[in-house]
């Protein structure tokens, strides 16, 4: 995936709690203002449900039509499910992975991303997604996954 990585930001959304993961939602500089106003537009007062599953199918379907046209680059997400390891270890392990696999694109700080609250629900929304049990297939209306060119979703690969 570095390929075209060049000038992407990278929007992170660090889910904290056992099992830890990071969801970074790429996306170009030229169109960043574009997204967020098209991501704010789509998720204005939405609650970010705890699971993608026990939201309403046709609430799912509405949230996925609503957000396709988002222009994003991709979304990386890692999980970390090591019992061995403790948050802050897990963010830091994150964190490297995500560099490795997108090598020339920009994190975005807390501030920034403070200033993007459509993408940042986004991002929030997708980390729910991400973490669904991977054996539970939707169809396309209802996989928010779908709505990205780009998504890899995995676990924390061994860094040893």
């Amino acid at each position: 995936m570095t390929t075209g990585t060049r000038g992407r930001i990278c929007l992170l959304d660090w889910h904290g709690e056992a099992p830890y993961g990071m969801t970074a939602l790429g996306l170009t500089p030229e169109r960043l203002a574009e997204a967020e106003e098209t991501a704010a537009a789509a998720l204005a007062d939405l609650t970010i449900p705890g699971s993608w599953l026990d939201l309403d199918p046709a609430e799912r379907r509405r949230l996925v039509a609503a957000c396709r046209i988002i222009p994003t680059e991709g979304l990386w997400h890692v999980t970390d499910d090591r019992p061995d390891t403790d948050g802050n270890h897990a963010r830091q392990d994150c964190l490297r992975v995500l560099a490795d696999e997108w090598p020339y694109a920009r994190l975005m700080t807390a501030e920034e991303t403070g200033r993007l609250p459509g993408l940042a629900a986004l991002a929030r929304l997708s980390s729910v997604v991400c973490r669904m049990p991977l054996e539970v297939w939707l169809d396309a209306e209802e996989d928010l996954l779908d709505i990205y060119d780009t998504y890899s979703v995995g676990g924390m690969p061994d860094l040893s």
